[in-house]
């Protein structure tokens, strides 16, 4: 295998950090993007960013204004202006056919849509649904910490494509790897878990009873809110409004990407206690 150097966005954060340690384990050299190496408003900062990158990981960040698709717009042209040839970027969600009115969601929609024309070798790699890392954002392993609850806002019978960021970044490892790269994977887990499942292998791993507590939408936003501020709560919130009354639609034949991480090997890895 080729190794190269691979510019990544977001890398020490939740979602960035486990593509870094997969790309470095398969002997690539990365190049860590952040707000400090790189503007995201500035078309021209993150061209010079790029120059000499060999691919591009992009993952866009959690904002939930209008700057959201100012963001999109200025890393396509960036990666157009730096002439990276290959480029994987994660949603870091479900992905709608189509825009939706919500900029955080259609900055998503618009740059999957429009980055196979922008560079030679595109993948766009996504979850099918929740990460299980939003299970252990401090907020949650707080609460299965001091009251023995897992709370999300998804019924607790419903099976969910529950997967886990290091068994996206191992997709990402494969496109990267690939001399012709998926176009599109959707990350899910072993097979898809109910609620009352993630709490059992939660009170497996941190020693005590756990209970799946469901909320609705606009109950997890005020839960999260001190941790992550009222814009960005209601921002995630939003995401579970229709999710929870609706099935998501079907993955396309050839698309999905099975990990193999289960649920109760993942929550043994979590830092609970």
């Amino acid at each position: 295998m080729t190794k190269m150097i691979v510019a990544v966005h977001g890398a020490t954060g939740t979602q960035g950090s486990p593509v870094v340690r997969r790309l470095r384990a398969l002997g690539h050299q990365v190049r860590p993007l952040n707000s400090a190496s790189a503007d995201l408003a500035d078309a021209a900062s993150l061209a010079a960013a790029y120059k000499g990158a060999d691919a591009v990981v992009v993952q866009l960040p959690q904002v939930f204004g209008e700057i959201a698709l100012r963001h999109a717009a200025s890393v396509l042209a960036a990666l157009c202006e730096a002439a990276v040839s290959r480029v994987v970027f994660n949603p870091g969600m479900p992905l709608p056919p189509d825009p939706v009115g919500v900029p955080f969601v259609d900055a998503r929609v618009l740059f999957a849509r429009d980055l196979p024309a922008r560079v030679e070798a595109a993948s766009v790699i996504g979850p099918a649904g929740p990460y299980l890392e939003n299970l252990v954002q401090p907020w949650s392993a707080r609460r299965v910490r001091e009251h023995g609850e897992l709370v999300y806002p998804l019924p607790a019978e419903t099976p969910v494509p529950w997967s886990s960021l290091d068994d996206l970044a191992e997709a990402v490892g494969e496109a990267l790897a690939g001399a012709e790269p998926p176009a599109r994977l959707v990350v899910t887990g072993p097979e898809e878990v109910t609620g009352d499942r993630l709490a059992a292998a939660a009170a497996s791993a941190a020693g005590r009873p756990v209970r799946y507590l469901w909320v609705e939408p606009a109950e997890y936003a005020r839960l999260i809110t001190p941790v992550v501020g009222r814009e960005a709560a209601e921002g995630i919130a939003g995401f579970y409004a229709p999710a929870a009354a609706a099935a998501p639609p079907p993955i396309p034949e050839g698309w999905l990407h099975r990990g193999t991480t289960t649920v109760e090997r993942w929550a043994a890895r979590q830092a609970w206690r």
